[in-house]
């Protein structure tokens, strides 16, 4: 049975943006859920797609990067809301800024990725001065949250970290190969940012130029672009064997699909990887983050050496791997972690409980 809260609250959420993406993704998720006892606004920077479908009772506002302080300082005038919530580094920066005149009005940073992305240290530190105007710190990993405490000299007692949530259809999926020749299809979930490895996964994959081995990249033009990666795939002779997905379903599951790999450096809790769990995907992962939580010998495999040669070997032994369905199978198991609401969703609402009960 479902809360019901005679009290609703007003929060407003923060984004850059609703494209495709992982914090996006989980922005639907968590929004969705908080609509049925709060009231929810979300406010972003221009008028890009909206890629997720959001419940008819969130209010969207898609702010003009010139007025955003115009419209957003309006609405926390006629709606006063009891909580802002940030996600994403430049909403911090610029919707942060502006909250700092309002001191009563309860502050939370969602965190999701660990602190490397600072090549600015103006940045860096600016951000270090806004913590201080923040309530609570929300991670998705124990890694972000020691960033916080080590690095930017956050108190332990204002970090709270819940996990990333994903949804997933419960029926059981039968697929079949549909070639008695082996394919290995990699599956990559990621947009195109240079921090993510997109570069480095095509090097490695021109070292594997004499097995049946293909990546399907499934992403959005950012700071590097589909056309570019075209380029440098022809560069390395190995166009053939690279494709770009349009939308991810479930013919990309095991033993469709091979393997799901997640080569960034920066994610602490890559939401992709939630997203190979309900493909049934082995994975490939750098170390980084939270991974270990995720990913062990059992369901795939955790590299530390981004050094192209030797990331082709270990893409060769799973190749030759045996025990491949059975990864597989775990993967898939891991699941139960990361879609039940009460690890998840439901904690963000205690959570807003809490701090309202606080002045």
């Amino acid at each position: 049975m479902e809360k019901i809260n005679s009290n609703r609250l007003k929060l407003f959420f923060c984004i850059n943006d609703l494209s495709r993406g992982g914090a996006e993704k989980q922005l639907n998720y968590l929004s969705n859920y908080l609509c049925i006892y709060h009231d929810i606004y979300i406010f972003t920077f221009g008028q890009k797609k909206i890629q997720y479908k959001f419940d008819k009772k969130i209010k969207i506002y898609q702010v003009n990067k010139i007025f955003f302080f115009y419209r957003f300082l309006i609405e926390i005038f006629l709606l006063k809301p009891k909580i802002v919530f940030f996600m994403l580094p430049k909403s911090y920066f610029l919707f942060g800024t502006l909250m700092i005149i309002f001191p009563k009005i309860k502050k939370v940073l969602l965190r999701r990725s660990l602190n490397y992305y600072h090549s600015n240290y103006f940045y860096k530190y600016y951000e270090i001065f806004l913590h201080k105007f923040t309530h609570l710190f929300i991670c998705n990993s124990y890694a972000a949250k020691n960033d916080l405490i080590t690095k930017e000299n956050v108190p332990k007692s204002k970090i709270d970290v819940i996990s990333n949530y994903i949804e997933f259809s419960k029926k059981r999926i039968n697929i079949k190969q549909k070639t008695k020749n082996k394919k290995f299809r990699i599956l990559c979930i990621s947009n195109f940012h240079k921090y993510k490895g997109h570069f480095l996964i095509l090097k490695t994959l021109s070292y594997l130029k004499s097995l049946p081995i293909t990546i399907h990249f499934f992403g959005q033009d950012k700071d590097l672009t589909k056309k570019e990666l075209i380029i440098i795939s022809k560069k390395f002779n190995i166009y053939d064997k690279v494709t770009f997905i349009k939308k991810i379903d479930q013919s990309l599951c095991f033993p469709n699909f091979s393997l799901g790999i997640s080569f960034s450096k920066t994610e602490s809790f890559p939401n992709s990887i939630l997203e190979y769990f309900t493909f049934r995907l082995p994975i490939l992962a750098y170390d980084t983050g939270d991974i270990k939580r995720l990913v062990n010998d059992k369901n795939g495999k955790i590299f530390k050496n981004r050094n192209p040669k030797i990331l082709s070997q270990i893409i060769k032994n799973l190749f030759y791997d045996k025990n491949l369905k059975s990864k597989s199978q775990n993967s898939f198991q891991m699941l139960k972690m990361f879609s039940n609401k009460q690890n998840t969703l439901n904690r963000y609402y205690k959570i807003i409980d809490k701090i309202a009960c606080v002045e």
